[in-house]
């Protein structure tokens, strides 16, 4: 046998504590996007018009949100747009479990993406996200919208009406960017808190 004299003294340091060199390098997160609210370019191959964010076991209270994507008229549905969301966990934290890639390193891993379908509708199954530790925003939603040969942008957060910062000062100061974000949600008998946000596409 081959002595070990000849292996790499990193290599047999490696060995010697159970690590694989390879495997280390392939995880090696790729450098993150310059865009730090994009995540239009991440989407799966398999997007449809609804999505589940968090799974059961995701401590918080579960929510859907649904709603219809229209043209700048505001009246013709638009099918086929892809929308980003991404928010944060019941403590008001993005999330991560450690190997995210790209901009699920800024987001965390609740997110996901929705194609309109022909009717432009959209929904996503969640949890109701909690507001930033600082308190200096409300809870929210981020969307973003890709529509076919157009570049990604994105549009008023989701906030939701009954949060005690969505005051008349907060009101005043929203561009409604996509149509009003804010969102009046009610709570079921199930304890699920449900909501429609409707977006109008940019000129």
């Amino acid at each position: 046998m081959r002595p070990l004299s000849w292996i790499p003294s990193f290599v047999l340091i490696a060995s010697l504590l159970g690590l694989s060199v390879l495997s280390a390098c392939a995880q090696e997160p790729r450098p993150l996007p310059d865009c730090e609210w994009c995540g239009a370019a991440e989407a799966p191959d398999d997007v449809s018009w609804t999505t589940t964010i968090a799974g059961a076991d995701e401590p918080g209270e579960p929510m859907v949100i649904t709603g219809t994507v229209y043209r700048p008229d505001g009246e013709t549905p638009a099918p086929g747009v892809l929308l980003y969301v991404y928010h944060t966990d019941a403590e008001g934290i993005y999330p991560t479990r450690g190997d995210e890639q790209g901009n699920a390193r800024r987001h965390g891993y609740l997110r996901g993406w929705m194609r309109t379908d022909d009717a432009g509708q959209y929904r996503f199954t969640t949890i109701r996200p909690g507001t930033y530790p600082s308190r200096n925003e409300p809870a929210h939603v981020h969307m973003t919208i890709k529509e076919p040969d157009r570049a990604e942008y994105w549009v008023d957060s989701i906030v939701f009406a009954d949060d005690p910062l969505v005051d008349a000062a907060y009101r005043a100061e929203r561009d409604e960017r996509g149509g009003s974000g804010i969102v009046d949600l009610t709570r079921g008998d199930d304890g699920v808190w449900r909501g429609q946000r409707d977006v109008v596409l940019m000129e």
